[in-house]
């Protein structure tokens, strides 16, 4: 009979997480609660008989130390969406664990108790993790039999659903078996978010934000507000405003006459999750990225210019015909970047 532990979110899991790690390195099988019912982990080479198993992995840069091709779909669902019902398959050599017909999965389950357990078990190496399918921890033994070791019971848990499998590629991402998270979720979170940096976040910034999603909705032909679905995420901030201020005058303006609207826009500042959030990270001038690497060093991906090598100066006080010269300004250097986003 496997050992069994009764889990308690109120109750020191320290003894539960040394357990879990050495049944798993003597070569046993461990069933722990997940999200969609219970799991099963165990380490290659021990004989399992569950269809489809995933390494654990809890982020992106995991997963790659494994030997796997992370594209970036694939980083940002692992980044944003984990711990969570949602497996997600990348291209994979032949070599790496559980890996098949070219792609590998990883999982990282909706449980508290994986907080404590992924970390602990990294030090023994790849670690497989497959759902049961059952309700109850006992169910889940008793379908693995003599291989399971270790079971931590957390009682009766939903298992109707399954968790989600998504495949991702370098061309994107596609929803192979629908499961508990869901499609909208994942185009939301696997969407390429861009981040327009300047100081107030009521002139330049807005202005480059409302260009820039007018930009993709044409290339892309959808409504700005489809963007998200469509895989893109555009948005500003300020390095100098504590938020909640409309754009300049001038700055709505001038980009009504671009077919932009920045009716709505509210002022946010810049902060650490905004930036490890953003796949681009465009400041108007040196100032402002001198500004994100002081506060938050290391933090999200480099911040660059919009214009290229060139400071892009603030319109703020001056009349319309200067916010357009910025904004011709904008627009120019986005039409240069789009590419970059879109492929024709």
């Amino acid at each position: 009979m496997p050992t069994e532990i009764d889990w308690s979110p109120t109750v020191d899991p320290s003894e539960l997480v040394r357990q879990t790690r050495d049944t798993l390195a003597s070569g046993a099988v461990v069933v722990l609660p997940g999200d969609c019912g219970y799991v099963a982990l165990w380490r290659p080479g021990a004989a399992v008989n569950l269809p489809a198993p995933a390494l654990l992995a809890w982020g992106p840069d995991e997963a790659a130390a494994l030997g796997a091709s992370v594209p970036p779909a694939a980083r940002r669902l692992m980044f944003r969406a984990w711990a969570a019902p949602l497996v997600i398959e990348v291209p994979a050599a032949a070599y790496i664990p559980a890996s098949a017909n070219g792609f590998v999965r990883f999982r990282y389950p909706g449980h508290p108790l994986f907080d404590l357990v992924v970390p602990a078990v990294a030090e023994l190496g790849p670690v497989l993790v497959a759902d049961t399918g059952d309700a109850t921890a006992r169910a889940a033994a008793e379908r693995l039999r003599q291989t399971v070791e270790l079971v931590v019971n957390a009682g009766t848990r939903n298992a109707n659903a399954k968790p989600t499998v998504v495949r991702a590629t370098d061309a994107g991402y596609t929803i192979t078996e629908p499961g508990a998270f869901p499609g909208e979720e994942i185009a939301r979170l696997a969407a390429r978010i861009i981040l327009f940096v300047c100081t107030g976040n009521t002139c330049r910034s807005p202005l480059a934000e409302g260009l820039a999603k007018k930009l993709l909705a044409d290339r892309l032909k959808c409504t700005v507000d489809e963007l998200p679905a469509r895989g893109f995420w555009v948005l500003s901030a300020g390095v100098a405003t504590y938020g909640g201020s409309p754009a300049a005058a001038e700055s709505c303006t001038v980009a009504a006459e671009y077919g932009a609207d920045l009716s709505t826009h509210a002022s946010r500042p810049v902060n650490a999750q905004l930036l490890l959030a953003a796949d681009d990270v465009i400041a108007m001038t040196q100032s402002h990225m001198y500004a994100i690497a002081a506060r938050y060093p290391d933090t999200g991906p480099v911040p660059r210019l919009l214009c290229g090598t060139e400071d892009l100066d603030d319109p703020i006080g001056a009349g319309p015909d200067v916010y357009r010269a910025c904004a011709e300004t904008i627009f120019r250097h986005l039409e240069r970047i789009l590419p970059e986003w879109v492929v024709s």
